[in-house]
């Protein structure tokens, strides 16, 4: 009875045993064999491999351990990559209020409304910065325009019975400068000038026996208008303060008229005559210029201009009248301008 009892154990002990193989091999898990399913294979027939092998496997593999892994070969040679599990990046995860956030690096920016809005646009220069912006080149070509007012005046043989007569101008400037202290200017103008002569002569009685003599009053005038082009050196001592100019002028005549007004008077008897443009002008004048003028700003230039002609101002090729054959007339132009810079 005994020995029945025993091997009944020894039965139940067996059928459990092949049971839970039985289902350890239904379930790929041998505790202990060292071999589990191939990973690799999908469907019936997987076989199994050892766990030595899958862990050569997941070592040459160094993405996330549950990725899944594929293989492609090129040109014969074959490597195996984690094969991802979505295509889509996954969403970053909410951090914790309680854990302290991490310190981002500041970068530095420009608020251009700020800065604008905090500065002034307009701030006071002093000298060394206002000389270096406009020193050389910097300032570039400065223009203008130009109004003078002035008066004339004739020099030389004959020049005591001539009258100052008035004249008026205006026209464009051109201004370089060369450097801190020199600048070139030049202009155009417009120019209308009159002269004005009073005079007296004496005529003695020829081929008579009479001592009577004849005496006349000499009256002429001349209206002249003509382009200027003075061509100046400026040396500027004050910045754009006061400055002197030297330089040369060409006058070129675009137009002009004279009359010539004769009243001789001879044994208490009086006679008038008029004569139109018998003392004609020359065409082109050539003189010498100074100039000493003064920036009040920016914007206006103020001067004082002499110009002293080198050539006659008779064309004595052309004249007419005998009273003023010989005369040698080297005019004197003195006028105050005013320019406006643009």
């Amino acid at each position: 009875m005994k020995t029945f009892s025993l091997s009944n154990r020894f039965a139940i002990a067996l059928i459990a045993g092949s049971l839970a193989a039985s289902t350890a091999l239904a379930q790929g898990e041998f505790e202990g064999s060292g071999e589990i399913a191939d990973p690799n294979c999908v469907g019936d027939g997987c076989g199994y491999i050892s766990a030595d092998q899958v862990s050569e496997d997941q070592a040459a593999v160094p993405n996330d351990e549950n990725a899944e892994s594929f293989s492609y070969s090129e040109n014969g040679a074959t490597s195996e990559e984690a094969w991802p599990d979505t295509t889509e990046q996954a969403a970053a995860e909410p951090a914790d209020e309680s854990e302290p956030a991490a310190e981002t690096a500041e970068v530095a920016t420009t608020n251009i409304d700020e800065e604008d809005e905090e500065s002034q646009h307009y701030v006071a220069e002093n000298a060394a910065e206002y000389r270096a912006r406009k020193e050389g080149f910097s300032k570039g070509v400065q223009f203008g325009i130009r109004a003078t007012l002035g008066v004339n005046k004739n020099l030389g043989k004959g020049a005591s019975d001539w009258n100052i007569g008035p004249e008026i101008g205006g026209g464009l400037m051109a201004k370089l400068p060369l450097g801190r202290t020199f600048a070139i200017s030049t202009e155009l103008n417009f120019s209308y000038r009159l002269y004005s002569y009073e005079g007296k002569s004496e005529y003695g009685q020829k081929d008579t026996d009479s001592k009577d003599k004849a005496y006349s009053n000499n009256e002429a005038s001349i209206n002249e208008a003509l382009f200027e082009i003075p061509v100046i050196g400026q040396f500027i001592f004050d910045e754009d303060g006061f400055f002197i100019g030297l330089g040369v002028n060409l006058g070129l005549k675009m137009s002009g008229d004279s009359e010539y007004k004769q009243s001789i008077e001879y044994e208490g008897e009086v006679t008038d005559d008029k004569r139109s443009n018998t003392v004609p002008t020359v065409g082109v004048e050539v003189g010498g210029l100074f100039d000493l003028g003064y920036s009040v700003n920016r914007w206006l230039v103020v001067d004082l201009r002499i110009i002293q002609n080198f050539t006659n101002l008779l064309d004595l090729d052309l004249i007419a009248e005998s009273t003023l054959m010989n005369s040698k007339l080297y005019t004197m132009h003195i006028g105050v301008g005013a320019t406006l810079l643009l």
